[in-house]
């Protein structure tokens, strides 16, 4: 079936394209500020932890640099994600038609691999500590920077949970996570200085790369869903056709394309067969996509009957 490109919007098989109204604005002060002191706030604290993870020789507190790195790396993601997204409101002649929301995902792929090199260096070092009792650890420094750390992390969550962008509200999880992270290591710092358990820093360190894993595998298998163009986990092609049935008028529904361009950003595609006025399905299959399922850019293309019929007896 072939679609003509000299209908106007009027004809009953044209296509109508849709950037719908559920984009969230995105402000300077209240969104991206409380990133950039985040960021700011975490990077120092990444490189206070690797300075005194090795001057004190706690492998958890290092295990908790990683930690933060992760979480730096997602706050900078973030950031260039938002600061991408304001730029592209104001370019419309952009060899990226969709903007370059992608370099997000790349840049979480990668990520995601990093970390778990990262924790294979921290699960390897665990091990040969809970072998080798030889390891000295000032627990006094340990104790003293882990304390800056989850201060400076209590700060940072502080400024991004005034945030109400779904970009900067998932930067604050993870800056809450680092400040779990960082209450682990003071307590083990706490046991090491009243005691001489010192097994008990390649522990937390093993707990940390459990957690760190953990997110980095969802983190590689959200990113390879993306970019392989699937249809996101909870929009399957099937839900959106009968969501789509239910609307007065629809006869038919076919060529269904769901995928996602970066975080909760959705797409889509669809063909609808309607003997009713273009314009009248096109807003009700729009405004069923983006009320039901989120998603706010829709390409919608109406046929007639006849016009879908004939598409059908072509293809026999």
């Amino acid at each position: 079936m072939a679609s003509s490109h000299d209908h106007d919007h009027h004809d009953h098989h044209g296509h109508h394209h849709h950037h719908g109204p559920g984009h969230v604005h995105i402000h300077e002060h209240r969104d991206i500020r409380p990133l950039r002191i985040a960021i700011t706030l975490t990077g120092l604290v990444f490189v206070a932890q690797v300075v005194g993870g090795l001057y004190s020789g706690s492998l958890a507190l290092l295990s908790d640099a990683g930690h933060v790195f992760v979480d730096l790396a997602s706050l900078l993601i973030a950031f260039i994600g938002l600061k991408l997204a304001a730029r592209a409101r104001d370019q419309h002649d952009m060899r990226f038609t969709f903007g370059l929301r992608r370099i997000e995902i790349l840049a979480a792929l990668t990520n995601g691999f990093l970390l778990l090199g990262i924790c294979i260096y921290i699960i390897i070092e665990a091990v040969k500590r809970f072998v080798d009792h030889s390891h000295h650890i000032h627990a006094e420094s340990m104790l003293v920077i882990a304390i800056v750390g989850f201060i400076a992390n209590a700060i940072s969550a502080m400024y991004l949970h005034k945030s109400e962008h779904i970009t900067t509200r998932s930067a604050y999880l993870h800056v809450m996570t680092d400040l779990m992270s960082s209450g682990g290591v003071i307590i083990a710092a706490v046991i090491l200085t009243i005691t001489d358990w010192e097994w008990i820093d390649p522990l937390i360190s093993l707990l940390i790369a459990a957690v760190i894993i953990r997110g980095a595998i969802r983190v590689i298998r959200q990113a390879g869903v993306i970019l392989m163009e699937s249809s996101p986990e909870h929009i399957m092609p099937k839900d959106v056709r009968e969501a789509l049935l239910d609307l007065e008028g629809i006869d038919d529904v076919h060529d269904v394309h769901v995928w996602q361009l970066g975080a909760n950003d959705y797409t889509a595609t669809v063909h609808v067969v309607s003997g009713r006025a273009t314009d009248d399905v096109v807003i009700d299959v729009k405004n069923r996509l983006r009320e039901r399922f989120s998603i706010d850019h829709a390409t919608v293309q109406v046929e007639t009957r006849d016009l879908h019929d004939q598409g059908e007896c072509g293809s026999c």
